[in-house]
């Protein structure tokens, strides 16, 4: 196998747009099921997946937590799929991808619920860009550094890691993978080990040209 780059998908190839109204939604429509508007509310929240349990509990009555947070996942996965469009695609990104494809695998590593990834690969036409995508369990809360660990010891360790600058890029640190924090799509507070503005600043970042 050639050498793996990693990509985030919330963030490096994929705008937040959907999965922000997606969250919105998700909320919405319990707020609906339930007949209680403050559900809505829980959305705004920094640490809202204590209150996904809350809601899941009063939706589905007294059942273990792998099949709440399954049921939660799913919805969000069906309305995820449904916001996504192609605008939404970081294109010049993806044209850098298939470039460097010939020389190094790429990898999708991403904590969106496993039943959303391959649909929206497919709706925006990008089904055959990665050579290794790696999900997370729908009836597990999303953890992207315990994602990492998985893939390492299943395929060994990234070259690079290419997401924005949030806490992925710290548990990239943390594991001992090169990463790239990039702003194209948000500026986040954590730096990588190098830290792009541009697509085009990639190439000389990774060694290829």
């Amino acid at each position: 196998m050639n050498p793996i780059i990693a990509i985030d998908f919330n963030g490096a190839l994929l705008k937040s747009r959907p999965f922000d109204k997606a969250h919105k939604k998700w909320f919405a429509v319990m707020a609906f099921l339930l007949k209680d508007k403050s559900i809505k509310e829980y959305a705004n929240l920094t640490d809202y997946f204590g209150k996904v349990h809350e809601v899941m509990a009063r939706l589905l009555g007294d059942v273990e937590k792998e099949a709440r947070t399954s049921f939660a996942r799913h919805l969000f996965s069906m309305l995820t799929i449904a916001e996504v469009q192609q605008k939404d695609l970081i294109e010049d990104f993806v044209v850098f991808l298939k470039k460097i494809k010939p020389q190094y695998s790429l990898a999708l590593i991403t904590s969106a619920p496993d039943s959303s990834v391959e649909p929206i690969l497919h709706k925006i036409g990008c089904k055959d860009l990665f050579d290794i995508v790696y999900k997370s369990p729908a009836g597990k809360h999303p953890n992207k550094k315990e994602l990492f660990i998985e893939f390492i010891q299943k395929f060994g360790k990234p070259v690079f890691y290419i997401g924005n600058g949030d806490k992925d890029i710290e548990s990239c640190k943390e594991i001992g993978i090169p990463s790239i924090s990039v702003s194209w799509v948000s500026k986040g507070e954590i730096k990588g080990d190098f830290d792009i503005k541009n697509v085009k600043q990639l190439g000389k970042v990774i060694g290829w040209n």
